[in-house]
């Protein structure tokens, strides 16, 4: 069964009208949409790594830039990147190739 699925998110099921409305139709609304959302986010947001992982290792920039700009289907990268350096390394390309 999907994650985001409500039977998931909330094992109880949809909210009932006595949910949405506690004091009755003419009393003041609950959103238990909301209130469901935000229990699950508190409990997603909990912290579950004590360290992050260590950096990897450099690898040579010309290389990856030659291998990316090829005209090729694919290209392996030599080692493993952080998510910021190889976004780096895709904005020099683009600002070479745009002319910057």
């Amino acid at each position: 069964m999907a994650p985001w699925r409500v039977e998931v998110l909330r094992p109880q099921g949809h909210p009932t009208e006595s949910e949405w409305w506690p004091s009755g139709k003419s009393g003041q609304f609950f959103n238990a949409g909301r209130a469901t959302w935000e229990n699950q986010r508190a409990a997603w947001n909990v912290k579950t790594v004590t360290s992050p992982p260590p950096k990897p290792p450099p690898v040579p920039y010309d290389e990856i830039v030659g291998g990316l700009t090829q005209v090729v289907r694919t290209y392996e990268l030599p080692g493993r990147m952080s998510l910021e350096d190889i976004v780096d390394v895709y904005n020099d390309i683009w600002e070479c190739e745009q002319g910057f």
